[in-house]
């Protein structure tokens, strides 16, 4: 019993949630505290529905999963994703018809990741970093408010710039340990990705010091991009020196000059708005 528990688990991802974390930016940009409630909300129904995803992508690798009495397992975890999905419907349903539609929206682009996007190179990448702009749009829909375009083009060229570091990561690991490629890493070199890795960045950072004028009415929030440009320029400096970028959220961790980077932009963003 316990061995079948724990297979759920694994089958959930539940690691995976602290990516819904970011349903919860909103409230750290509009101040809307009061509506925290119900980012809690999105934030349960956004778990469902990236477990419903994972679930999904694992029925369609069959491999992961699949052993002896396949039907019999192929059933069972359908049905499970079907749960995981009316749940996280019905949560989003209960809030705003808005979310759900997001909701429906994030489903069907990791259905498309599971059965074509994963294996088109640079479009696989964006389609995971639309997955962070679907976040912060259910966030800002759960409280009320409008976020900035700006912004939206901040989270996401970070999420690409995360996600193709990722890429050189695996590239670079597999190649120096003589491990076999996906379908995707082989048509990737390491020079591409280094010229991918450098736009985004530059982008990255131009439009957050352009969000920090435009999208933010204190003039003194500029001085976050500081922040931002060492946080990332630390990042990169890790990806390049020490070949890390697997795991962002084990990097963030292992690295005080990071944690302590957005601990401080943190910080400081919550004394300028107070």
């Amino acid at each position: 019993m316990k061995d079948k528990f724990l297979n759920v688990i694994k089958l959930l991802r539940v690691e995976q949630w602290i990516k819904n974390m970011f349903i919860f930016v909103p409230i750290l940009f509009f101040d809307n505290i009061s509506n925290i409630e119900k980012s809690i909300i999105a934030f349960t129904s956004f778990c469902f529905i990236s477990s419903c995803a994972c679930v999904l992508n694992d029925i369609v690798d069959k491999g992961k999963i699949w052993g002896t009495n396949m039907k019999v397992k192929l059933f069972k975890t359908i049905v499970l994703a079907l749960i995981l999905a009316t749940i996280s419907f019905i949560i989003a349903f209960s809030l705003n018809n808005y979310i759900l539609l997001i909701i429906i929206l994030y489903l069907l682009n990791n259905l498309f990741y599971s059965f074509k996007i994963k294996h088109m190179i640079i479009l696989d990448v964006f389609s995971k970093a639309i997955d962070f702009i679907l976040r912060i749009l259910t966030g800002s829909f759960a409280i009320g408010s409008e976020i900035s375009s700006w912004m939206i083009l901040c989270i996401l060229f970070l999420a690409l710039f995360l996600g193709f570091c990722k890429e050189r990561n695996e590239l670079i690991i597999k190649e120096r340990y003589s491990k076999e490629l996906s379908e995707n890493l082989l048509k990737y070199n390491e020079k591409l990705l280094d010229q991918i890795i450098n736009i985004i960045l530059t982008c990255t950072i131009i439009f957050y010091a352009i969000y920090s004028v435009i999208g933010i009415s204190d003039g003194n929030f500029i001085w976050t991009t500081i922040l931002v440009l060492f946080g990332i320029l630390r990042y990169y400096y890790l990806i390049y020196s020490k070949d890390e970028g697997g795991n962002t959220m084990d990097l963030i961790l292992k690295d005080r000059q990071l944690a302590f980077c957005i601990i401080f932009w943190i910080t400081v963003y919550v004394s300028i708005k107070i």
